[in-house]
């Protein structure tokens, strides 16, 4: 069946159908805007290019749960950001609310890179409280809670940023790839650009 539509269809980077997805997926997440990468992996890096480039972060480090992913203390680590690890709770394996409102208040981190396993939700409305009241980017990685609910609303509407994978092992496959979602218009075209190393992208 690929074979016969690659027969058809030989073009193998971004072009009509990606556009078309990004437009569908984003409309299915409740965003604005989605932006299509080669992986969940290369979405929480980007993210976090994103806002270097943008000068969104007032220091350099970042609250990263201890139970994670490579993928999300990587990119920490290769912009020379210093990660904070938070521990995490038992009831849905996501940061615990005590800990991380410590090192919100003793570190004052510039984001904090939330990750959602194994289908689970986190305390959405705390961590949301407790970012705004001490003036942290959220971010969310939601890489295996894709169509995951809190109160009604899916992941991927709560903080600044969100990522997900398309990796054949996740809820929806296109074999590799991923998505960064956002509302935000200026880091929506700075993504873009980074995705395109840079060029400039006029989008249908």
């Amino acid at each position: 069946c690929c074979i016969k539509w690659l027969s058809k269809y030989p073009k193998l980077t971004k072009g009509s159908k990606t556009v078309e997805f990004e437009k569908k997926f984003a409309e299915w997440i409740g965003c604005k805007h989605a932006v299509f990468v080669n992986s969940g992996s290369s979405a929480n890096l980007l993210m976090l290019y994103a806002l270097k480039i943008q000068k969104l972060m007032k220091n350099n480090k970042v609250c990263v749960p201890a139970l994670c992913w490579a993928t999300d203390l990587a990119p920490v680590l290769q912009f020379d950001m210093e990660p904070l690890l938070v521990d995490c709770n038992l009831d849905n394996l996501s940061v615990d609310l005590e800990h991380l409102e410590s090192l919100f208040k003793n570190e004052k981190p510039s984001a904090l890179l939330l990750v959602s396993v194994l289908g689970l939700s986190p305390d959405m409305a705390e961590i949301v409280k407790l970012c705004e009241k001490y003036g942290v980017i959220l971010l969310e990685d939601n890489c295996e809670s894709q169509g995951t609910m809190f109160n009604g609303t899916k992941l991927g509407n709560f903080g600044l940023m969100y990522s997900f994978s398309t990796y054949f092992g996740h809820t929806m496959s296109t074999i590799e790839g991923g998505f960064i979602t956002t509302n935000d218009d200026d880091l929506y075209h700075t993504l873009l650009q980074l995705r395109s190393h840079g060029w400039g992208i006029v989008t249908g």
